[in-house]
């Protein structure tokens, strides 16, 4: 899969998936370790099925697994409660931008963004993707 996607697109949703994946075995995942995540708009589009625009990822004994859309009343051990918007400024840039933090701080502070739980050993999955995901993001 190459070229640029739309943001919020299943394409797109599913090249994120990917992203993620890739970077966990780049970066390696502990021994028996488990977790589940979702990352959702707050402002999602309908996707059909109760499903809306978002994804869930599922780490069980160290194997990672997505899947494009998400319940609204789906929980997980972490949330990712984001804007269209906010997700649109923050994939479009580099992880080593310099505004790049000031602009997380930014949409965290103003209420754009929410995360509950911990990632845990997938922050640095999570970084590790971040960079793959604007060169595809369009």
């Amino acid at each position: 899969m190459t070229g640029k996607l739309p943001q919020g697109t299943l394409p797109w949703f599913d090249m994120v998936g990917g992203e993620i994946v890739k970077a966990a075995k780049r970066v390696g995942l502990p021994p028996d370790f488990s977790l589940s995540v979702i990352e959702r708009y707050t402002d999602g589009a309908d996707l059909g099925d109760g499903l809306r625009q978002g994804l869930r990822i599922d780490v069980a004994d160290s194997a990672l697994t997505y899947r494009v859309g998400v319940f609204w009343e789906e929980r997980a051990d972490v949330m990712i409660e984001v804007t269209s918007l906010a997700a649109q400024r923050l994939n479009l840039m580099f992880g080593d931008d310099p505004d790049y933090r000031r602009t997380l701080e930014e949409v965290v502070a103003h209420g754009a963004m929410r995360v509950t739980g911990d990632l845990g050993p997938l922050g640095p999955v999570f970084d590790s993707a971040h960079d793959g995901i604007v060169i595809r993001t369009g």
